[in-house]
């Protein structure tokens, strides 16, 4: 017998359409495909059943409602629960600016209610531009960057704008205004402070006998820094010479320029590595500045000078000169506009 005969072509052939067919209608109603229905007609446009149009826009219509009931769902729980309030609260950058009336300042922001009834800790509704501007309003300050980190923490970074220098002048300490004003006196300069320069003499009595003597010949003022800084904040600190007398409340003792002057100083020194600044003295010439250091070396400079201009000198002079930076240095002057002077 054939193989033709022992294999029906025609037999197999309906069975594959057939299961073709099967295949077709199941993936069909799984992805809820169109019926279409053909006549002798048909040109290939389909034939809508509207019952079972009727039937696919009440599914559209539940998952959506479904969508909507997810998203407010997850909208409420990153607003109410707990676990997405701000809770760590980090600050950097403070040195002057009380940190607990801050962190009362930005607790306050956070637990205002929105709308009457969302406070503003939650991590999705936490404005951080509301945060930043209202800080700026309250304190003195230049930079701030505020940053939320998911899911509940606040990253605050601050630069201080510096408003206040504290003046001294042998007898006490004060904090001066911008304008060079006296706005409170802090406290009486110590007994330690001041230093004796001695002498020893020797004279002869009636009798010959030589007789050596010490004998103070000058005293010159040495501001404790370490608890001045403790006590009043860290300010830029100036002793002044050419005043002997006791401050008053609104007194004139700097002139605006050269407030402003020690300010741009202390901004470029007050972190610097190679030129540690310790306090600012003025000389009674009432015109020259002398900057100390913590390396024991000095600065002379002049107000009238721009700071940046002598910042770009001192940079020069370590990057061409001074290359070792714990080289010893007696003093650095900066008072000629064409050259400068280093031992």
């Amino acid at each position: 017998m054939s193989v033709k005969k022992i294999i029906n072509h025609h037999k197999l052939q309906r069975k594959f359409h057939h299961k073709v067919k099967n295949t077709k209608k199941f993936f069909s109603s799984f992805f809820n495909y169109k019926k279409t229905r053909r006549d002798f007609a048909w040109q290939g446009k389909e034939m809508e059943n509207p019952f079972l149009h009727e039937k696919v826009n009440n599914h559209i219509y539940l998952k959506v409602v479904i969508i909507i009931f997810s998203l407010s769902f997850t909208f409420s729980l990153f607003i109410f629960h707990p676990f997405f309030s701000i809770k760590n609260i980090n600050i950097e950058g403070i040195q002057r600016i009380n940190k607990t009336e801050l962190l009362d300042t930005i607790n306050g922001i956070l637990n205002y209610n929105k709308f009457g009834f969302i406070k503003q800790n939650s991590y999705l509704i936490a404005n951080i531009n509301d945060i930043k501007n209202i800080i700026k309003d309250r304190y003195p300050i230049e930079k701030i960057i505020v940053k939320k980190s998911f899911p509940n923490k606040l990253e605050i970074i601050i630069q201080e704008k510096i408003s206040t220098i504290i003046y001294d002048n042998g007898i006490e300490y004060s904090y001066v205004d911008l304008d060079g004003k006296i706005v409170e006196i802090m406290r009486k300069t110590s007994d330690y402070e001041w230093k004796d320069i001695t002498k020893n003499v020797a004279t002869t009595t009636s009798d010959g006998t030589a007789v050596t003597t010490t004998i103070v010949i000058a005293r010159f003022h040495e501001p404790d820094i370490n608890a001045i800084k403790k006590d009043l904040g860290n300010y830029p600190i100036i002793y002044d010479k050419n005043n002997f007398q006791e401050v008053t409340i609104n007194q004139n003792v700097l002139d605006k320029n050269e407030v402003i002057s020690i300010i741009n100083w202390f901004k470029n020194l007050d972190n610097n590595e190679k030129i540690p600044l310790k306090y600012f003295v003025f000389e009674d010439n009432h015109q020259d500045l002398t900057i100390k250091t913590y390396k024991g070396f000095y600065m002379k400079t002049r107000f009238d000078i721009d700071v940046k201009s002598q910042i770009n000198k001192i940079e020069a002079l370590y990057r061409d000169k001074i290359k070792d930076e714990n080289k010893f240095l007696d003093y650095i002057d900066l008072r000629y506009s064409d050259r400068i002077y280093w031992k």
